[in-house]
């Protein structure tokens, strides 16, 4: 089941029509997270456009009130307390199993290499339907996100805030996806829900502007694919290769790099079936445990290769991955941003991203 995959292979359509705030009721706000699904793409804008982010970014109630939020997307409204970083992807006990590549040679990580997973904290809901401080930690949990189905939408998050302050939160799955909750005196004055609405939408504007520049991502080196595009203060994504097909010579070295602050990648090489089943399994249940895929979360070359030589042929079948590309900007720690080829023989090898449906690219070898 591709989890990662939901907010993008659910992106059917992106308009800015009120009904996306369909439900917002006297005495409460409710918050979308992600972008709503009501019609044709805006004229310009690539299906593989998402949105992470929370429209209004900012809701304002008093206190007593209840915010409510509406998923589109693989999202979780977390108020993570004095839990930073919200852990997301976490070793969860155990290595993974021996496993041998096409060729019969064990990968680096087999035997060795920890089982990675969903942090059951992001998983599973936490606390109970109120919140009294900003020092509590709350959260809307992935589970009604994992057992939703395009007939049956993931069901709404609601929380009351029954003291005054200022709640910050964030997405659990996407670290740069933020809101903030205002909560004020019952003698102070809010916003109406018509004007909470109509910030939403204005903020849905922004994300509209910024997916139509982002359709326009060129690299400015030669020799590089910038892995998506995103930007943080919108929310706006392009689940694309920039570009979607490069030209090369044998010997050329060719630079992958995330450029996008929203969401992580992979760059993945190797046989159309092979890719498909990593990028079907990539998010995974295991008995009680919802894990990754290794041949997607970790490179598949030990650490310090680079840059790694290509010819189609690497493990026996061609497969060659990067490991996790974590989003521009993101501390060093976190992991690497880029991934370096040589490529090794003429050809055309397709590639993609196996978190994002139809993140593809192709380079030709000459």
């Amino acid at each position: 089941m591709r989890l990662f995959c939901l907010a993008v292979a659910a992106l059917t359509a992106l308009v800015l029509t009120t009904s996306a705030f369909a439900g917002i009721r006297a005495g409460g706000v409710t918050v979308i997270a992600g972008p709503s699904l009501a019609g044709p793409p805006p004229k310009g804008v690539t299906q593989q456009a998402d949105a992470l982010f929370f429209f209004p970014k900012v809701a304002t109630v008093h206190v007593g009130e209840t915010v409510t939020w509406q998923f589109h997307g693989f999202h979780t409204a977390t108020f993570a307390g004095p839990k930073r970083p919200y852990p997301f992807i976490l070793p969860l006990g155990g290595t993974e199993p021996a496993t041998n590549d096409a060729a019969g040679d064990p990968f680096w990580w087999s035997g060795s290499g920890p089982l990675l997973g969903i942090s059951p904290l992001s998983l599973l809901p936490q606390g109970p339907k109120t919140i009294s401080g900003p020092a509590q930690v709350r959260s809307s949990g992935l589970v009604r996100i994992i057992v939703s189905t395009r007939k049956r939408p993931p069901a709404p998050y609601t929380l009351t805030f029954t003291r005054a302050g200022t709640y910050h939160y964030e997405c659990a799955v996407h670290s740069g996806m933020r809101g903030v909750v205002r909560v004020l005196p019952a003698s102070s004055s809010a916003p109406s829900p018509a004007a909470e609405e109509q910030q939403g939408n204005v903020e849905m504007q922004h994300t509209v502007a910024d997916w139509l520049k982002l359709n326009r991502t060129k690299p400015s080196k030669p020799l590089t694919v910038l892995v998506g595009a995103g930007h943080n203060a919108t929310g706006a994504e392009i689940a694309s290769m920039f570009p979607a097909k490069l030209t090369a010579n044998v010997g050329d070295t060719v630079i992958f790099r995330n450029n996008d602050e929203t969401d992580v990648h992979t760059v993945t090489f190797g046989p159309e079936k092979v890719r498909l089943h990593i990028e079907n399994t990539f998010i995974a249940p295991q008995g009680k445990k919802i894990l990754l895929n290794p041949f997607g979360a970790f490179a598949s070359e030990p650490p310090g290769s680079d840059p790694v030589p290509y010819d189609g042929t690497n493990h026996g079948n061609g497969y060659l991955n990067s490991g996790l590309l974590f989003p521009k900007g993101a501390p060093a720690q976190a992991g690497p941003q880029s991934y370096k080829v040589t490529f090794a023989l003429p050809g055309t090898y397709h590639y993609e991203c196996v978190i994002h449906s139809h993140m593809d690219g192709t380079i030709v070898v000459h």
